[in-house]
């Protein structure tokens, strides 16, 4: 009897502890990363007697934790690569509601001004279409430094999004290695009892650092979790932490670097963190948020650069020529924090060459740089023949390099456009100063008393200035219709009062063909009218010898829209990207390129959210707590 009842006893005890495992499992049902445990039975220790062996009854072998490593290492991944997305995806959006904003983007503000100044070509003289110019510039400049602040918002934002993202994981890491300890000493304590709920603590503590940055996880033989990052950095080495730190970066101080910190010393990992919000964060901001400054920078500095240009061509309302109508930003030259020595200094060539892109200049050997556009990663030697300063132009700007105390391994970090929208401003505001004439105008041969005085149906057009070379003239460019202009009896015209010492001042015309117009640009021909380059106009009709006509300084431009005609059609020419693109075309395709990839962002976000979901729903058949009865 009392064989049959130990044998009672231990089946009742037994499936009591089974019974409270049960309940421990549905107490812990909503519980964040607990694992199923489950209770295994064994049978006890058997007796004998002389008929032989006999049952004892049954006995409690262990209660296991229902895990699997595989699927576990599956959801950390899905996570990673989760919150990477999560982190772009709502990043990008915030940005592209900005720049794509009907009424805060860019486009609108460029429309408008230039409808201003085509709206002062209509009436170069009259006040108030001057004064919307002025009133409508001042708005560009005012939208173009709320974009690039609000860009710049973001990137303060972001910086401080690293640092506490940063902070987490090593919060995380010191909690990782701490388990550690308490795993490892449970482990070598002689109980064969894993410590169950430490385990499942410190795998919700690895769960939470797979959102932040991608790891890898090791298990040891004590039981210890080893957890490395980036290119194999060792976050956690059994019961000791690393520290992951932010810093400013040695050449942009507004970027933050990411630090990783051992007994052995610190590297910089940036390039090297994938996954979690950290990935994100970063990708972002390499991705768009920089290209997408530079880009608004370009398109400043495109607009600058051309009106300004095309404003010195025209005459003010004083009769002088005009002046700058924008400020132009300037080349952003960081130096490395560490370099030895030597200095470089940057200006525009050609804006109209510039490529949105940041470079990198570095002293590799002697007398030898090589300069990386990193937007492509396409390198430039530059071998300076041991001359400092030495020049080199690239892209539509000049580097000034100066060698001096430069070591091997010296860089430097070359910003073209980072900061054009921020040094874009206004520099007239006063409504007479805005040169809506041109600088030149044509005259036919007139009277004492002003009548006309050309014998023959001879007209010739407004001339086009296209630089400022040679002006303002000293005295008006004469042109005298002549049956034999070139010494070999070809009709057109003699030039006096051109350049003193250029050969062949004529230009040929025969009514008998050309009478229905023939265009002249004056650099047309070598060595004629050098020094007063990019002037050119047409004519037409039939003179008679003797007809002259005169090309000289504007001397009544009140009334003159050329000027400003051309400035208007300056929106609609291909002047950015070697020529290939128009203001708002620049602009556009910033809004679509970055539209593009926050849809795309938007979908693989989308994706990657189900498959988090399969990957969680398949650990859950193992590991859920309501995912078995007992």
């Amino acid at each position: 009897m009392s064989g049959i009842l130990s044998i009672g006893v231990s089946a009742l005890l037994s499936n009591q502890q089974a019974l409270n495992t049960v309940g421990h499992n549905i107490a812990n049902v909503n519980t964040e990363g607990y694992s199923r445990q489950q209770v295994d039975f064994s049978t006890r220790n058997t007796g004998y007697n002389t008929t032989g062996r006999y049952g004892s009854g049954v006995q409690l072998a262990g209660i296991d934790r229902q895990y699997d490593n595989f699927l576990a290492t599956s959801v950390r991944r899905s996570q990673s690569a989760t919150e990477e997305l999560d982190v772009y995806y709502n990043s990008a959006l915030r940005l592209d509601n900005l720049v794509a904003d009907s009424a805060l983007g860019m486009g609108p503000a460029m429309q408008d001004f230039f409808a201003a100044v085509q709206g002062l070509a209509n009436d170069p003289s009259a006040v108030p279409a001057r004064q919307l110019v002025l009133a409508e510039a001042e708005s560009l400049v005012d939208r173009f430094h709320y974009i690039d602040g609000e860009i710049e918002a973001v990137r303060s934002r972001l910086n401080d999004q690293l640092d506490f993202a940063v902070d987490e994981v090593n919060r995380l890491a010191t909690s990782i290695a701490e388990f550690n300890v308490q795993v490892a000493n449970a482990s070598n304590s002689g109980l064969s009892a894993l410590p169950n709920g430490l385990l499942d603590q410190r795998d919700q503590m690895l769960d939470e650092l797979s959102k932040l940055v991608d790891i890898q996880v090791l298990e040891q033989r004590n039981g210890s979790m080893n957890v490395f990052i980036g290119k194999g950095q060792a976050l956690v080495m059994d019961t000791q932490a690393a520290t992951l730190s932010t810093q400013n970066n040695n050449g942009d101080p507004d970027q933050r670097d990411l630090a990783f910190t051992t007994v052995y010393g610190t590297q910089v990992v940036t390039d090297h963190i994938t996954g979690g919000q950290l990935g994100g964060l970063l990708g972002f901001r390499d991705d768009i948020l920089d290209p997408a400054q530079n880009r608004l920078g370009l398109v400043a500095l495109g607009i600058a650069d051309e009106l300004n240009s095309q404003h010195a061509l025209g005459l003010d309302l004083d009769g002088l020529a005009g002046a700058d109508l924008f400020s132009l930003g300037s080349v952003d030259i960081l130096p490395n924090a560490g370099n030895a020595g030597g200095a470089v200094s940057a200006t525009y060539t050609n804006v109209g060459d510039l490529t949105a892109s940041d470079y990198t200049l570095q002293y590799t050997a002697l007398n030898t740089y090589t300069l990386t556009r990193q937007s492509d990663n396409q390198t430039f030697n530059i071998n300076t023949g041991g001359a400092s300063p030495f020049t080199y132009a690239q892209d539509g700007f000049s580097l000034s390099i100066d060698s001096a105390g430069v070591a091997v391994g010296d860089s430097f970090q070359i910003r073209p456009t980072r900061d054009g929208a921020d040094g874009f401003d206004l520099l007239i505001h006063d409504t007479d100063k805005l040169a809506a004439a041109s600088r030149l105008s044509s005259q036919p041969l007139t009277d004492a008393n002003g009548n006309p005085a050309n014998s023959g149906d001879a007209v010739m057009s407004q001339p086009v200035v296209s630089n400022t070379n040679g002006l303002p003239y000293g005295a008006a460019l004469q042109f005298t219709f002549v049956a034999d202009a070139d010494g070999a009896g070809n009709p057109g015209f003699t030039v006096a009062n051109g350049p003193v010492g250029a050969p062949n001042d004529y230009i040929l015309y025969d009514p008998a063909t050309e009478s229905t117009g023939k265009s002249f640009p004056v650099t047309a021909k070598v060595g004629q009218f050098d020094a007063f380059g990019g002037i050119s106009f047409s004519i037409s009709g039939t003179p008679v010898v003797g007809d002259q006509f005169t090309v000289g300084n504007n001397t009544n431009g009140k009334s003159d829209n050329r000027n400003a005609l051309t400035m208007a059609g300056l929106q609609g020419m291909d002047t950015l990207f070697g020529g290939t693109t128009t203001f708002g075309e620049a602009y556009s395709q910033m809004v679509s390129d970055l539209g593009a990839k926050t849809h795309h962002a938007e979908m693989n976000l989308a994706a990657q959210e189900g498959l988090l979901e399969r990957s969680k729903a398949a650990l859950d058949e193992v590991s859920g707590a309501a995912s078995h009865g007992e």
